[in-house]
């Protein structure tokens, strides 16, 4: 366990563009400044055309650049996944991994060689190219299209990758809470509130991507948006000769029913032992689609009240006044289906029934008080700088011409959308905030220290708070154990389930190499040996990048020592104690006394339809280790640390341990481990592993 905490990398970078003061002390603040007319502008022209077979094409050209893109958008209902959700979050990689005449490798060096790209996901794909190079990459998305093989070889790594993020998303408290919101605002039963599960991505087969593909990839469907080197004839001639043998067919309409906003004010929590800051949101579902009279004076309201860069009335009532937070942020959806309003911000725990007092605080005042004239002025003009800035790109068009077919909008609803902004009245913001937010009928949610709970209870109308898990599932009290069971039982179980408590405390040593797969897409290699031979006991890892290797750890009895691209600096105190005790011995967690260790038995916990006996092993200042063993293999699951430091304050280090693997004579092995510390995330993936090795023991050299 210790080889997990050594390394963690993070870099932390802030840019700031400050205007010069010399320009600032010429504007006179105090007042407002007059809205102007609305300006004239002139939107890039897009052309619709319409093949045979009904797919949609639109047409933008642009000749600054010799490249062309190819969007092909699919306009189906809402989909609901059921007992197989999270097949669409793989089907775009999974049918972008080969077709029936080439494997991934030759598609993708095909691709390359063109210096192209080519995309795919539920909704559609997307390539791009040279101009020069058009009909060769209209050729290879078309066969892409057409004849994707959905390899199962892939299949079962993307789910592996999946099932590795689903247990990093199970102590991400920005992850936990973006699915509480999800699953209470829609209902489970919703294709906007179904939760991917571990149990779901198991019941995926080749077929349901297949059966997929022919049911919903039809041209009837589908517009296809051609943006750049290219004029209308010619994109509707390639067009017709890589899609027109496109077949029409017939696509399942389900109409779902919208989802109600709660009756009363709910206020919901997800505990996260050892958090020191809270996750809340304020949501609740919204019935306006995006050709709503109200759509624009929606989003005028919500910039002021919580959208913008700091301007927002959050961000500066949370931020600014309160130094609660660093941000406090409203979002208002519109959606064709069911949208939302939702307030957020992550804030200390301390902070955190203030922080929602001054949430509510807010959304009240621009409902009961009309907002003044100089925050409307700088709001609307703030939105005609961002509508005129769109307008630079080339895709901009497309995507405007798109949505006024898929939204049913005016054709006239971008080329007057500055003067509608600009007719928008103090009375429409206050009228839009009265008709659409209701503060009492809302759920508060919280993803955070259970110490909160207390001072949540006075939000909740019904003075409740209800507690839910990482997959947004009421809670289900952790219950005693059964008569019998202590911690040395719980211990020597996953001991023996893992090859037996003599086999493992007998083994003289081991190797182990593999990868460490950190964020930004940064890849470190490890070698690991430890020697159990009393006597000479001692642990040697190595971690390389590209060979180079830049960090070194020993730890031995008489001592330790980390290097780090540098001088050598010694392990002492708590830090070599732990690590003694972690790695020197393969039976560690039996010998608790080791560390003047308490035990306790905590109970059984559920999580995710399993059941786990929760064991926590703790001393002052020196160890905060819960341990979950499930409670049908015996195996240890996951841990959960609790570290306290200077630089870092208080941490929560997560733990997870995946894919016990037989090396032989019965003894499992985790073949992956996924550690996650508040934002930051690693998997470890072991490629060998070596029991009993010839040993080089001047590894644990400490001269």
């Amino acid at each position: 366990m210790k080889l997990l905490n050594y390394i963690f990398l993070a870099v932390l970078m802030a840019g700031l563009l400050l205007p010069s003061t010399s320009l600032l002390s010429q504007v006179d603040r105090s007042q407002a400044p007059e809205a102007g007319p609305a300006p004239l502008i002139e939107l890039g022209e897009s052309t619709l055309l319409s093949l045979p077979n009904g797919l949609q094409i639109i047409v933008v050209e642009n000749h600054r650049l010799p490249k062309v893109s190819w969007t092909l958008s699919l306009e189906y209902s809402p989909i609901f996944e059921g007992n197989k959700a999270g097949m669409l979050d793989l089907f775009g990689e999974l049918m972008r991994s080969g077709t029936e005449n080439k494997p991934k490798p030759e598609l993708d060096e095909e691709i390359d060689f063109l210096g192209a790209h080519i995309s795919v996901n539920p909704k559609g794909m997307r390539g791009s190219s040279l101009t020069k190079h058009t009909n060769e990459l209209l050729s290879l998305m078309s066969e892409v299209l057409f004849s994707p093989s959905f390899p199962e070889k892939e299949l079962n790594r993307l789910r592996t990758q999946a099932l590795s993020g689903l247990l990093a998303s199970e102590s991400s408290p920005s992850e936990i809470s973006s699915v509480l919101t999800r699953v209470l605002k829609y209902g489970e039963a919703h294709p906007y509130g179904e939760v991917t599960t571990s149990k779901s991505l198991d019941l995926l087969t080749r077929e349901d991507f297949v059966t997929f593909h022919k049911t919903y990839f039809k041209p009837n469907i589908a517009y296809l948006i051609v943006v750049g080197d290219i004029d209308p004839n010619t994109a509707y001639a390639k067009a017709n000769t890589f899609f027109g043998a496109w077949k029409r067919g017939d696509i399942p309409y389900k109409r779902w029913d919208s989802p109600a906003r709660p009756q009363t004010t709910r206020t919901c929590l997800v505990p996260l032992e050892g958090s020191v800051q809270s996750v809340i949101k304020l949501t609740h579902v919204v019935s306006m689609p995006p050709n709503s009279d109200d759509a624009i004076a929606a989003s005028v309201m919500n910039s002021i009240l919580g959208g913008g860069a700091f301007s927002g009335r959050l961000m500066q009532n949370l931020r600014e006044d309160k130094a609660f937070t660093y941000g406090a942020r409203s979002i208002f959806k519109t959606d064709p289906l069911v949208g939302s309003f939702t307030a957020y911000a992550d804030v200390r725990n301390e902070v955190t029934d203030s922080s929602i007092v001054e949430f509510l605080y807010e959304i009240r005042r621009i409902m009961d008080e009309p907002v003044d004239s100089a925050s409307l002025a700088v709001t609307k003009n703030y939105m005609t700088g961002s509508f005129a800035r769109s307008l630079e790109r080339p895709t901009t068009a497309a995507r405007f011409a798109l949505n006024i077919e898929r939204y049913n909008l005016p054709k006239d609803y971008y080329s007057t959308y500055l003067e509608k902004l600009s007719a928008v009245t103090i009375e429409d913001v206050q009228r839009v905030a009265k008709n659409y937010i209701r503060p009492d009928q809302i759920f508060i949610t919280c993803v955070g220290n259970e110490s909160v709970i207390e001072s949540l209870k006075k939000f909740s109308t019904h003075g409740v708070v209800e507690l839910f898990d990482a997959y947004g599932q009421p809670l289900i009290e952790r219950t005693a154990a059964s008569a019998g069971v202590t911690v040395e039982s719980v211990i020597n179980d996953h001991y023996n389930a893992i090859g037996g408590v003599n086999t493992i405390s007998k083994l003289k040593g081991v190797a182990r190499t593999g990868s460490i797969e950190m964020g930004g897409g940064m890849t470190l290699n490890f070698v690991h040996t430890a020697n159990y031979k009393k006597g000479r006991r001692g642990a040697h890892t190595s971690f390389s990048i590209s060979g180079q290797e830049v960090v070194t750890n020993v730890v031995t009895d008489n001592g330790g020592y980390s290097v780090q691209m540098g001088p050598r600096s010694p392990t002492e105190g708590n830090e070599l104690a732990i690590a003694q005790w972690e790695e020197l011995d393969p039976t560690y967690l039996l010998n608790t006394s080791d560390l003047g260790l308490k035990t306790e038995l905590l109970g059984v916990e559920q999580l995710n339809g399993k059941s786990y006996h929760v064991v926590k092993l703790h001393k002052e200042g020196v160890i905060n280790l819960t341990c979950y063993f499930d409670k049908m293999s015996k195996m240890l699951s996951s841990t959960k640390a609790i570290t306290e430091s200077e630089n870092e304050g208080t941490m929560v280090v997560t733990t997870k341990y995946n894919n016990y693997l037989d090396l032989g004579d019965g003894i499992l092995f985790p073949m992956e481990v996924i550690t996650t510390a508040g934002t930051q995330r690693m998997a470890i993936r072991i490629g060998s592993v070596t029991i009993n090795p010839d040993i080089d023991l001047t590894l644990f050299n400490l001269n």
